[in-house]
């Protein structure tokens, strides 16, 4: 085998060639990232201002409404809206940039216009709502309220179109800039091409033709065709170090060879058995991911209900959203009456839109909810089988009446409705069906309570009284353990 001097390392050569590309490709990618850094933080902040306007505009909108409602119907949750409201407006309004020499001149007098209009106006607000109703000048008082709203939601459109004029010129500014980029890209991108043309023609002559004469002896040896001769080394560079390794792997492949058929098929085996098991992980994520998927796409069909101002459906699909999910995360046998009636008043809702309206539902709950204990989900199936089955058929005027109070120690429930009711043998018939499932086990909706009941509250009972033609009751007691009586347990 000859042997040539050889000066400089192909590492040497390849590490020049590449620090010339590096070099180009940072350069581009340098001025590239930059202007479009640049770029995205410019429209950003316009994007900002111009969302923080908008922002404003809806809030003192929103706030003026919720505050028309909570006047004309002073409700809980009106009052809870309003307050919500007015602090949305309060954030939005801290939330607008204030810096005149950033925003200029005229944004910062419009800015400071808004702060201050809307400072005289809680003032006004606030002296408002401590007059009582009975004032002869509550009703003034109630106008110019409105009336101050009206000048501040005309501030916000001011502002928002001061914004909008400044924002346009910048705009003008900046797109000019960037007409000018792609010669720039142009003139970059043809420099890195000459630049690559140049080091690939180097590459070609000093590394791939070595490299081409060892992929052909290589293929010699995977058909397993050992008897070559060497290649010659002639260089005692990298490529020439490859040639001499080369040669003498050639010589050790042989004996190995057993024992890579024997190594290949254990890592066909591993596969397989590797393959098998991402395919159980991926079954049990999917079993998991379900309702992830599920609470996702309500969440997505209410947002497209909200951007189509359909509010009855974006409703419906958040109270389905919350139904479900009161009901998967509830893992307790026993919760309180609080969070079962979280439950019930989202499917309530559902069913009164299902059956618009025809049958109402009257809730009077005469214990503190968050006191009390229950089994879970124990309300809504006697709630859905006075919908379904007592009431489905009444035209109009079908009524519910959930009834919860407590006797000593006893809490008692009643479900009534005033629908068809039951003749005594379809009593006798779902009361002997209700006992079946409490035997077996697979148990109906009111046999499920029944059963659990029993298991969990041995002097806990639940009683059915039906006529036909005069409506259904469903009535069950537990006890309660008292602060006392648990101490004593424990």
């Amino acid at each position: 085998m000859h042997t040539e001097p050889h000066g400089i390392s192909l590492r040497t050569k390849v590490a020049g060639w590449l620090a010339a590309l590096f070099l180009a490709a940072v350069v581009g990618v340098g001025a590239a990232t930059a202007v479009g850094q640049w770029t995205l933080n410019s429209f950003d902040a316009l994007l900002e201002d111009n969302a923080a306007c908008y922002t404003v505009q809806d809030a003192i909108k929103a706030e003026a409404r919720a505050f028309e409602r909570y006047v004309r119907e002073p409700s809980q949750e009106n009052a809870q809206d309003y307050t919500a409201a007015c602090a949305a407006a309060e954030q939005s309004l801290d939330a607008l940039p204030f810096d005149c020499g950033v925003i200029g001149e005229e944004r910062y007098a419009r800015t400071w216009n808004l702060k201050q209009g809307y400072a005289g106006y809680q003032q006004q607000r606030d002296a408002f709502w401590q007059l009582p109703e009975t004032a002869p000048d509550y009703v003034d008082a109630m106008y110019e309220v409105m009336g101050a709203q009206d000048y501040l939601a005309e501030y916000a459109l001011r502002l928002t179109q001061a914004t909008l004029e400044q924002q346009n010129l910048i705009y003008k500014e900046r797109a000019l800039f960037l007409k000018r980029l792609p010669w720039l890209y142009a003139g970059l991108l043809a420099a890195s091409v000459v630049l690559m043309a140049v080091v690939i023609r180097l590459l070609r002559s000093t590394v791939v033709a070595p490299l081409l004469r060892l992929v052909q002896a290589s293929r010699s040896i995977a058909q397993n065709d050992f008897s070559g001769e060497d290649l010659p080394v002639r260089t005692s560079d990298e490529v020439g170090q490859l040639t001499r390794t080369f040669n003498q792997m050639k010589h050790a492949m042989a004996d190995y060879l057993a024992a890579q058929t024997a190594l290949h098929r254990e890592e066909v085996r591993n596969l397989a058995l590797e393959k098998d098991l991402e395919h159980t992980r991926m079954e049990v994520l999917k079993s998991q991911v379900d309702p992830h998927f599920l609470f996702n796409t309500l969440n997505m069909v209410s947002c497209m209900a909200r951007l189509e101002d359909a509010a009855t459906t974006d409703e419906m699909i958040v109270r389905l959203g919350s139904l479900f999910r009161h009901n998967l995360r509830t893992k307790q046998q026993e919760i309180t009456l609080e969070e079962e009636l979280e439950g019930v008043e989202d499917y309530i809702y559902l069913q009164q839109m299902r059956f618009d309206g025809r049958i109402t539902v009257e809730k009077k709950i005469e214990v503190d909810p968050s006191a009390v204990r229950l089994p879970s989900f124990t309300l809504q199936p006697i709630i859905e089988n006075a919908f379904g089955h007592g009431l489905k058929a009444c035209e109009e005027g079908g009524r519910i009446l959930l009834r919860v109070w407590q006797e000593g120690n006893r809490l008692l429930v009643t479900v009534a409705d005033n629908g068809k009711g039951m003749t005594e043998a379809e009593l006798a018939a779902l009361q002997e069906k209700i006992r079946q499932s409490e035997q077996t086990g697979r148990s109906i909706g009111l046999g499920n309570i029944s059963r659990r009941i029993a298991m969990l509250y041995p002097d806990g009972a639940m009683k059915i009284n039906s006529r036909a033609g005069h409506g259904t009751v469903i009535r069950f007691e537990i006890p309660q353990t008292t602060q006392e009586q648990k101490e004593e347990h424990a």
